[in-house]
């Protein structure tokens, strides 16, 4: 069960580029759940509904990221083309 886990996980942080950060906030908040488990016990609902919203949002965080990274890498290309239209091989003077 463990190891296919991990294999899954290895696939969607592949997939999803902010999705290890998501994972290590799930870790991080069972690494605190289990040392304060004695002194304050937090329902299982509240557990999993951490647990799912961290994964998620890291999830959605990765697709709004990949989208608006590939909106600025269109309109910086789109941009440098302009560029290139506009600029005519005489506009460079040399001083001598």
């Amino acid at each position: 069960g463990l190891r296919a886990t991990f294999f899954i996980i290895d696939v969607l942080v592949q997939l999803f580029s902010l999705l290890k950060y998501g994972v290590s906030a799930v870790l991080v908040f069972i690494g605190i759940k289990l040392c304060c488990d004695r002194l304050y016990h937090i329902p299982p609902g509240i557990v999993c509904a951490i647990l799912v919203s961290c994964i998620s949002c890291s999830m959605l965080a990765s697709v709004v990221k990949d989208e608006f990274e590939k909106k600025q890498s269109k309109h910086g290309l789109e941009k440098h083309l302009d560029h290139d239209k506009l600029a005519a091989p005489n506009d460079c003077k040399t001083v001598a």
